[in-house]
């Protein structure tokens, strides 16, 4: 019995910690995957455009929201030293954005060890929310073979002016690409 009241005080605690964590964090939690095989620095031009085959989220793969993802992400390669071409890119880059249900369980552990005189309980509750993600994949060209993958998930909260969608979705775009190599000067007297 001893061992279960601690088993149940370790996981309440394990669980109050997990939530302060979660709460404490950034909004979006962006990462990165590529082929190590692939000089990504070899590379100076690129093309846009929205994911093939993907289910799109009525709100987030919206036409609007299409928009601003593709401007964003032609802006953000153009400042590390990209050119944006539409006839032959050696890079396409493809967005892509959905949206999942997500529940989290919170408990409020009451337990005690003096829980037969005070009384105690374990207060469990659950919090349903949303959470997006904002998805960009990297293909060469000449053989249409993906060489980089960023993307950023966590609960997004809708700005209230149309400065603000932009931003946020410049900032995330950012954020998602930061890890991918800048254009270098030697790169463009390669060709």
């Amino acid at each position: 019995m001893k061992n279960i009241v601690k088993l149940m005080k370790s996981a309440g605690i394990a669980v109050v910690a997990g939530v302060l964590i979660m709460a404490c964090s950034q909004a979006l939690q962006v990462s990165y995957d590529y082929d190590s095989s692939v000089n990504l620095k070899q590379f100076k031009t690129f093309k846009v455009e929205a994911e093939h085959n993907m289910e799109s989220d009525p709100l987030l793969g919206s036409e609007l929201n299409r928009r601003r993802l593709g401007d964003a992400v032609k802006e953000v390669m153009e400042a590390k030293g990209y050119k944006y071409d539409q006839q032959s890119p050696e890079l396409i880059v493809r967005f892509m954005t959905d949206v999942k249900d997500r529940q989290q369980v919170r408990s409020n552990n009451m337990y005690s060890p003096y829980m037969w005189w005070y009384g105690g309980g374990n207060n469990i509750s659950t919090y349903n929310y949303q959470e997006s993600r904002f998805i960009l994949n990297i293909y060469q060209k000449n053989s249409d073979k993906m060489i980089w993958q960023g993307w950023a998930s966590g609960k997004v909260k809708a700005p209230t002016k149309k400065e603000d969608r932009e931003t946020m979705v410049k900032n995330t775009m950012t954020d998602i690409l930061r890890t991918f190599p800048q254009a270098t000067q030697d790169t463009y007297s390669r060709k």
